[in-house]
């Protein structure tokens, strides 16, 4: 599965590093650019994708910007976030870009000013829908929307019976046979549970741990357990899932009539970067025409205004998302993970 994703990514970039190396850049951009080429190198700690999808989107960007090395390191959430802090807190910042899929991480390093300001002047063309959701002070910013929905198999389960809402999840007919992810591994995921337990009161998880879920640490942890048969259902990111089921997985992906959960990624610039102009090229090279065009050929949606998402993928403005406020967010994740342990015992 992951050569198939990473054949998929690297196909999905050729055609769009091409365009880029024709495109003019914009006067800003060049001043970064020619700045970022003396540094050398941008490092990015990011949890919003798989290594590959990672290794990939760095790829796209050293095509655009030659002789600007562009290194990934790719962790979950909560193993990045806690990098990131060590290095603050030591006073030797390694990295020079956070991505994350917990904007509540984000707030936390802006209080103690480990964040430079910064707000790309791409953000200007980003989707209203999106842009709402920018840092307000602009120290982050929106750099990737993968809505959670369920997936299922199909060759173990029937459309008829597979769940239609994030209620289904707790019929007993389940047990043994869910996959999620852990919140203090997982910041998208943290942000399920808060928003699964503001929906339906902790009572929900309480029957949930009736049914022996496997948790694993990542989103992508699910995923790959349907497809491998292991479990039948998952609660996982349906861009994975959409991608799945245009290579042939055995997937298929459903919509909680609830509507999906929309847990919004962050990225900002990392205060005291050792290559901030770099870093400042990346963030702009986030928002860029090229960067969501690439998110489109691999089933997520695009992060600019004017480009449509894939064919068969609804525009995020025309259906129902549950989305927990970051500020909400960071006030009740560290009680809710306490819960969660308490709840499943791990």
């Amino acid at each position: 599965m992951l050569r198939n994703v990473l054949a998929a990514a690297a196909l999905a970039m050729s055609p769009f590093c091409a365009h880029a190396q024709q495109a003019e850049l914009t006067d800003s951009e060049r001043q970064l650019y020619e700045a970022a080429k003396a540094e050398g190198e941008v490092i990015w700690y990011t949890s919003q994708f798989t290594t590959e999808m990672s290794e990939a989107a760095c790829g796209l960007f050293m095509e655009r910007y030659e002789g600007i090395k562009c290194s990934p390191v790719r962790a979950t959430g909560g193993v990045t976030f806690q990098r990131v802090m060590q290095e603050v807190q030591a006073g030797a910042v390694q990295g020079d870009v956070f991505s994350t899929n917990d904007q509540s991480d984000l707030i936390e390093l802006k209080k103690l000013n480990a964040l430079e300001k910064f707000m790309p002047q791409s953000a200007e063309a980003m989707s209203p829908v999106l842009k709402p959701m920018n840092d307000s002070d602009g120290y982050f910013f929106v750099s990737s929307v993968s809505p959670y929905g369920i997936a299922y198999n199909t060759n173990l389960v029937s459309a008829e019976e597979a769940p239609k809402s994030w209620a289904d999840l707790n019929d007993p007919k389940w047990k043994d046979q869910i996959a999620i992810a852990h919140p203090s591994f997982s910041g998208s995921a943290g942000l399920w549970t808060l928003a699964m337990s503001d929906r339906f009161g902790w009572e929900y998880f309480d029957t949930l741990a009736e049914l022996n879920p496997q948790i694993g640490r990542s989103i992508a942890d699910g995923y790959n357990l349907i497809v491998s048969g292991e479990r039948k259902v998952a609660v996982t990111a349906i861009a994975l899932s959409r991608q799945g089921e245009a290579e042939g997985q055995p997937v298929a992906t459903v919509v909680p009539e609830e509507g999906l959960m929309l847990p919004p990624s962050g990225t900002a610039v990392l205060a005291g970067a050792p290559h901030p102009n770099a870093a400042k090229l990346f963030a702009e090279f986030m928002l860029s025409q090229e960067y969501s065009e690439w998110l489109v050929s691999l089933k997520r949606y695009p992060l600019r205004s004017g480009v449509q998402p894939a064919e068969g993928i609804d525009p995020l403005d025309t259906g129902k998302v549950i989305t927990v406020p970051a500020e909400e967010a960071m006030q009740g994740l560290v009680d809710i993970q306490e819960k969660f342990r308490e709840t499943f015992g791990i």
